[in-house]
């Protein structure tokens, strides 16, 4: 169904990824808000949209960004109850703090590793959709001198050898 008007910015494909970005907030201790899930999809997504339309829309009858919060969101209680001791010292915030900086860098490189796979299918999409001529690959390779790998390996030994004796 086409639509009159200006495209749809929140598509289910940038939900889905919103999704994913709010279930790694309580594994980065990054505290789960609206506030904060709105920060992280402009910087992220370059979305700027608001917390109702972010909660209300609904793909296949699913609110998907909001039982992503609510799950991250019941997560992230669970851990405090757990994981919090009674007394807290110095040394333990500390190392507390390194951890949620390496959490937040892992969180990041995830992002990171996501996007070179996602380039490598796409370059590999196009090497085999695009049509190509064997004659001519054939032909700029047989051009090229034969490489004796076996040759390269013996000569390198018989070197190590005569360099140890």
């Amino acid at each position: 169904m086409a639509t009159a008007g200006r495209p749809e910015i929140l598509t289910e494909e940038l939900a889905k990824k919103i999704v994913r970005m709010i279930a790694r907030f309580p594994d980065s201790d990054i505290p789960v808000t609206w506030a904060n899930v709105l920060t992280h999809c402009k910087n992220r997504f370059g979305y700027d949209g608001n917390r109702q339309l972010l909660a209300q829309k609904e793909w296949n009858g699913r609110k998907l960004i909001a039982e992503a919060f609510t799950d991250a969101k019941s997560v992230q209680r669970r851990m405090q109850k757990d994981t919090r001791p009674k007394y807290e010292n110095s040394s333990r915030a500390v190392l507390q703090r390194r951890i949620a900086e390496l959490e937040a860098k892992i969180l990041s490189l995830q992002d990171e590793l996501e996007n070179v796979r996602a380039q490598q299918i796409s370059e590999l999409d196009v090497f085999l959709n695009n049509p190509r001529d064997l004659r001519q690959m054939f032909e700029r390779y047989a051009n090229e001198p034969q490489v004796d790998e076996l040759k390269q390996r013996r000569d390198a030994r018989k070197q190590e050898s005569e360099n140890e004796g």
